[in-house]
């Protein structure tokens, strides 16, 4: 149903009751009303010859019937008027819905505009207009309230997805809030020229690409890098220069979860940071230790769950030693530490002791041998020795050799007093005694001293002989157990 005006319509009729007009007769120059259309509205006028009058919005019925829908004034205070004889029927223009200018030129209250096309100038946001010229978009124009405050149910930004191939992508003023990068490899982005930004404009970057993701600014200089897996949101702070500054906030990984007391970092590796919180166990890769007692303590295990800082012990694959002097050598003494001897001077070789701590002296200074032929019976190196060196011939035992050209299985060398060493099947040595199954003297000798110089026990169970004469020298003594005995030839 549609409000139709027209010009120069007018019919005579009767009234039924307060309710229609029943439209039939024609006036000259006048349309008659069944131009409105059946169905639609239209604005009447009604008079009678008794001077009633009426004017609302009337139905108009194919058939010629007006019915009378809303009464806008009236003879009788603005209610439905009771005609009598002929009635005259118009299209009018009533005062009630006009628009016009008043004195100062200003249109009267429009009330609610139902159609039509504005082509005035803009409407400010107080007049109930949106204070814009141009708008695109489904309901794309949104007002502000008192503080400026916009309030929307949800916003769809618009993203941008590129697949990676190592190169570099500009992105300008027009490019879209969210950047996604896919595929295999990395990729460079260059941020828009900041000068065609305002501040605070933010993109957004998801690496879902194997590689790297690199964000430069508009002069190439490093904003940041995301990691394959990774998303950051990067915001312009300053727009005074085309590089502009830019602050960058990556997003959490999702293999990582926070609960109200923890953190689990999943398969994330911390690569940089300082670590302010409390104690790491040793289980989770920390020391479990939160002091350490001097500088350079190193950190070595203790237990299968606790680690210990301090001098690493031998133990541990350490030193045990706490300082060394500069070119020292480091050798085993014998206890849990390790011993440090300083360097020797040029020519110098080391020396083993008794005591277990090696010592510095001379090379021999033997000439120099850089061949041998058979029958040599040892050799001497000296400091002037050169090359690769082959032994032949029997070393001897001033040499550092044994003297021995052969050793029958299971015999054992020992001393005899000269300058070669001598075999025998069995030598037990306890103390200063030395003690075999059988003595035999190849010569016929058996040669003891005439002075027993150190004290001495016969051991229970067994018997001493000595040839005669002999004296026990002052302050020693000869010891034998009861029921043994110390015979003197």
């Amino acid at each position: 149903m549609a409000l139709v005006l027209l010009d120069r319509v007018q019919q005579t009729g009767v009234a039924n009751t307060t309710v229609s007009f029943t439209l039939s007769g024609s006036v000259t120059g006048y349309q008659s009303f069944s131009v409105v259309g059946n169905g639609n509205t239209t604005y009447y006028g009604a008079t009678d010859t008794s001077g009633n009058w009426e004017a609302g919005i009337g139905t108009y019925a194919t058939g010629g019937t007006l019915t009378r829908t809303t009464i806008l004034a009236s003879s009788n205070s603005g209610s439905a008027v009771t005609f009598s004889g002929t009635v005259t029927v118009f299209l009018t223009y009533p005062a009630e819905k006009s628009v016009n200018l008043d004195s100062s030129g200003n249109v009267s209250a429009l009330g609610t505009i139902a159609s039509g096309t504005w082509n005035g100038s803009t409407v400010g946001v107080a007049y109930g207009g949106t204070g814009v010229t141009s708008s695109s978009g489904a309901n794309s124009v949104m007002l502000r309230d008192a503080n400026q405050n916009v309030s929307i149910n949800r916003l769809n930004q618009s993203s941008t997805t590129t697949t990676a191939a190592g190169t570099t992508t500009t992105l300008t003023a027009a490019s879209t809030f969210s950047q996604i990068l896919n595929g295999t490899g990395g990729q460079t982005f260059r941020l828009p020229d900041a000068t065609t930004l305002t501040n605070t404009t933010t993109f957004e970057f998801n690496n879902n690409a194997t590689g790297t993701l690199t964000i430069v600014d508009n002069a190439s200089g490093a904003v940041g890098t995301i990691s394959s897996g990774g998303a950051a949101a990067i915001a312009l702070l300053s727009n005074g220069t085309i590089a502009g500054t830019w602050d960058v906030h990556a997003y959490i990984p999702e293999n990582v979860q926070w609960g109200t007391n923890s953190l689990a970092l999943g398969s994330t590796v911390i690569t940089g940071g300082t670590w302010q919180g409390g104690t790491i166990a040793s289980g989770y890769g920390g020391t479990g230790l939160t002091t350490f007692s001097a500088a350079n303590n190193a950190i070595y295990s203790t237990s299968s769950s606790a680690l210990a800082a301090g001098t690493l012990p031998v133990a541990a694959g350490g030193t045990a030693a706490t300082s060394f002097t500069a070119n020292g050598v480091i050798y085993g003494n014998g206890t849990s530490a390790l011993g440090v001897t300083a360097a020797g001077t040029t020519g110098q070789v080391l020396i083993a002791t008794t005591s277990g701590a090696p010592s510095w002296g001379a090379i021999p200074t033997t000439a120099a041998v850089t061949s041998f032929s058979a029958g040599t019976t040892g050799f001497t190196p000296s400091s002037a020795t050169t090359g690769a060196v082959t032994l032949a011939g029997t070393l001897n035992v001033a040499n550092g050799g044994t003297g021995l050209t052969s050793v029958t299985a299971t015999y054992i060398p020992y001393g005899n007093g000269t300058s070669a060493l001598s075999t025998s099947s069995s030598l037990t040595f306890a103390s200063s005694t030395l003690t075999a199954p059988i003595v035999s003297a190849s010569n016929g000798l058996h040669v003891n001293s005439a002075t027993v110089s150190a004290s001495y026990s016969i051991p229970s169970g067994s018997n001493a002989m000595s040839v005669g004469p002999i004296s026990v020298a002052s302050g020693q003594s000869v010891t034998v157990a009861s029921g043994n005995r110390w015979v003197i030839l």
